[in-house]
């Protein structure tokens, strides 16, 4: 059997002994399975939103307003008699559509940019290195909120606007571990055995490198809900004519007192949401972590 054929069977088979070894893990944290289920939940709301939402989240029913819970209204009704429930799986699917979109675009933008500096080094990682710094010097809340300012509101500019602060933080987490890797045997022995510099960037270190980086974008995705919400909140979001959880908190601070549902309800998808995401990213990392002790774990 060639060298190749052989290297490429010892891949297969540490891929399967690591995959083996993730899913024995997992079957030990019963808190993870019950988490993972539940964003499972969340994601398969947020895409049928529509088909979920038992009435027109923008139908207006003025004789109706700040209802407490009923049958036809499971979570009450808003300031402009609004279904409650309604409006927050639309919101769901806002926050879901926008935060998604932002994290495939920074981790894709990030990994790109992190895993190249740290491979090359030289100058050119010099020169990345402190353009994530710049970037990472800024509170990101703040960067938002002069990028929002400057840019509009609207979905696409949203999108645009977080992928700007976000990824920077993908790029210095990439490079880091592409730095502490790309001195391996392994890398050494692709090296000296002829394979171009891409290569070996792509199919041995890249691989090697990115589950912190996935990890990061797991738990990233509720961050990125939340400063959607902030940002909404302040009136610096979406327009109002979208369902979104900030907006919704905004508008019904007025009639908090009477009708607390208006602030309680989407208070409490966003704090969910964002808790699940924090939850999963860290249970994903602790069983891809081989020196994470099962006990005592979620």
């Amino acid at each position: 059997m060639s060298e190749t054929g052989t290297v490429a069977r010892i891949k297969i088979w540490q891929s399967n002994v690591r995959g083996a070894d993730w899913y024995y893990r997992l079957r030990q944290r019963p808190g993870l399975q019950i988490v993972f289920v539940l964003l499972a939940v969340v994601l398969i709301a947020a895409v049928f939103a529509p088909v979920i939402s038992p009435q027109d989240p923008a139908a207006q029913d003025l004789y109706g307003k700040n209802q407490w819970m009923s049958a036809d209204h499971w979570f009450g009704t808003d300031y402009l008699g609004r279904d409650l429930f309604s409006r927050v799986v639309c919101g769901l699917q806002t926050s879901m559509a926008i935060a998604v979109t932002t994290i495939v675009i920074t981790f894709v933008i990030g990994t790109a940019i992190g895993s190249y500096a740290g491979y090359k080094g030289g100058w050119v990682d010099n020169v990345i290195a402190r353009v994530i710094d710049v970037f990472l010097a800024f509170p990101s809340i703040i960067l938002a909120l002069a990028l929002v300012t400057l840019l509009g509101s609207g979905i696409l500019n949203m999108i645009f606007m977080l992928s700007i602060v976000q990824w920077a933080s993908f790029a210095r987490l990439m490079r880091g571990q592409v730095l502490a890797e790309k001195n391996a045997e392994y890398v050494l022995s692709a090296r000296a055995a002829g394979l171009p510099g891409w290569w070996i960037l792509l199919k041995h270190l890249m691989p090697n490198c990115i589950m912190p980086v996935v990890v990061l974008a797991t738990m990233d995705l509720g961050h990125t809900i939340l400063t959607i919400s902030t940002l909404s909140f302040l009136g610096l979001g979406l327009p109002p004519s979208i369902p979104e959880w900030g907006s919704m908190i905004n508008a019904g601070l007025d009639s908090m007192r009477t009708a607390p549902l208006n602030v309680i309800v989407p208070g409490l998808a966003i704090t969910t949401v964002t808790l699940l995401f924090n939850l999963a990213g860290e249970g994903v990392r602790d069983i891809t972590d081989p020196g994470t002790d099962a006990e005592g774990s979620l």
